[in-house]
């Protein structure tokens, strides 16, 4: 904490930002961990929204504590979801590792068919722009609808109409294909 209160330039506020971190730290960093579900990147995003607020200090000052705190949260959900992006945007450029993970003994037909139908997988997930993040978290990731809302920052109900929606044209899509058996959507 001292790190931040050496960025501060009056005495009230770095009592104030104590009196801030004191407060908040834990629930900072548990919703950092609800969404992350990472505790080491958690503790990042605390300290990354710590520094930031040392910026704001002197604004939050005479603020209301809720509208301090609705800051607060803010800034660590925006810290948080940025992170969420740029760790998906390195899963999928190496999505295609996974391939290593299927036997050995597979049979060559069977794993060109297969490399096939997986590719145009990810193909069709790809031209899903709106749904494609609530796709991947439920298929890659294997997350529940409750816990994509806390990923997404959306409604667990908005989830469920979104996924259904995606659902509905990965069908159509996949029947298209002529693969709509292939899968267990």
């Amino acid at each position: 904490m001292y790190q931040y209160l050496l960025l501060l330039d009056t005495e009230q506020e770095r009592e104030f930002f104590q009196k801030m971190y004191h407060e908040n730290k834990n629930v900072m960093y548990y919703t950092a961990l609800s969404i992350l579900k990472n505790e080491s990147d958690a503790e990042d995003m605390v300290h990354e929204t710590f520094l930031t607020l040392t910026e704001y200090i002197s604004r939050m000052i005479d603020n209301q504590p809720k509208k301090n705190w609705n800051f607060i949260l803010t800034v660590l959900k925006h810290k948080c979801y940025n992170l969420y992006k740029k760790k998906k945007q390195e899963i999928d450029k190496y999505a295609e590792l996974e391939n290593l993970a299927y036997p050995v003994a597979e049979k060559p037909d069977d794993r060109v068919e297969r490399l096939e139908k997986q590719e145009l997988m990810i193909k069709i997930i790809r031209e899903m722009k709106p749904s494609q993040d609530v796709l991947i978290l439920k298929y890659y990731h294997e997350m529940n609808n409750i816990e994509i809302a806390a990923v997404l920052g959306e409604t667990q109900d908005n989830i469920r109409h979104i996924y259904m929606r995606a659902k509905q044209k990965m069908e159509k899509m996949l029947e298209k294909y002529g693969i709509i058996n292939s899968y267990d959507i």
